[in-house]
């Protein structure tokens, strides 16, 4: 049986999810999340003016400290993603789940010094990963096609396509573990998958054939 999940306390004080090794929480550490917008919008008016400074300084803070630590190939996709978002929605939180979610990208995780900077900055986990949620509807993602890229270990190319032709068949259903076992029926038979290519060349002469068919009508007509 699989492990079961759980929330662990590692070596250097930082609660991780025991199967990913993700930061949950910082423990034992008190401060305000300044990379939660909604933090600031439950203050006092009186404090507004300071407020929306402190925004903009831990804005300006951790744009600073990721343009330092980015590749130049993770800037330019780092600045891609950024014009598909709404200016006045972006945060401090928003900068750094754009930041974690091109490392995901690479196959890569955040280092300690990372870590070190979100807790130094009060910087809370909780937030990032709410943008994150976000971030991945903006831009579509659709963790299936992540798992292909990711993890599958068959013919990548092979897989994208059956995935596609499913999709276009209406084949696939469900949520996505329901969708990821419905690709991995067809990518381990392999009746299914020619099955499922001869469909489609079927559909390609179709539309060939209807094309060429209008075509006939159209040049009949104008005679």
């Amino acid at each position: 049986m699989p492990e079961e999940c759980t929330i662990i306390k590692n070596s250097e004080g930082y609660l991780v999810d025991s199967c990913t090794g993700e930061v949950v929480e910082f423990e034992n550490y008190a401060y305000q999340d300044y990379s939660n917008l909604e933090y600031y919008e439950r203050v006092s008016s009186s404090k507004k003016k300071e407020t929306k400074k402190e925004i903009r300084d831990m804005k300006k803070i951790v744009l600073n400290y990721l343009l330092s630590v980015m590749s130049d190939e993770e800037k330019e996709m780092f600045y891609k993603i950024l014009q598909k978002i709404d200016e006045k929605k972006l945060d401090a939180a928003y900068y750094l789940a754009i930041y974690e979610y091109i490392l995901s990208k690479e196959n890569k995780t955040v280092d300690r010094n990372y870590l070190k900077f979100l807790k130094m900055k009060g910087l809370g986990r909780y937030a990032i990963r709410q943008k994150k949620k976000l971030l991945r509807k903006i831009l579509k993602e659709d963790p299936v096609i992540d798992y292909i890229y990711n993890e599958y270990n068959g013919d990548k190319d092979e897989a994208l396509r059956v995935y596609e032709l499913l999709k276009k068949h209406s084949i696939l259903y469900g949520k996505v573990e329901t969708r990821k076992k419905i690709l991995l029926k067809y990518l381990s038979d392999q009746k299914l998958r020619e099955r499922l290519f001869e469909e489609e060349r079927m559909k390609e002469i179709e539309r060939t054939l209807l094309l060429l068919n209008i075509r006939d009508f159209e040049s009949f007509s104008f005679i």
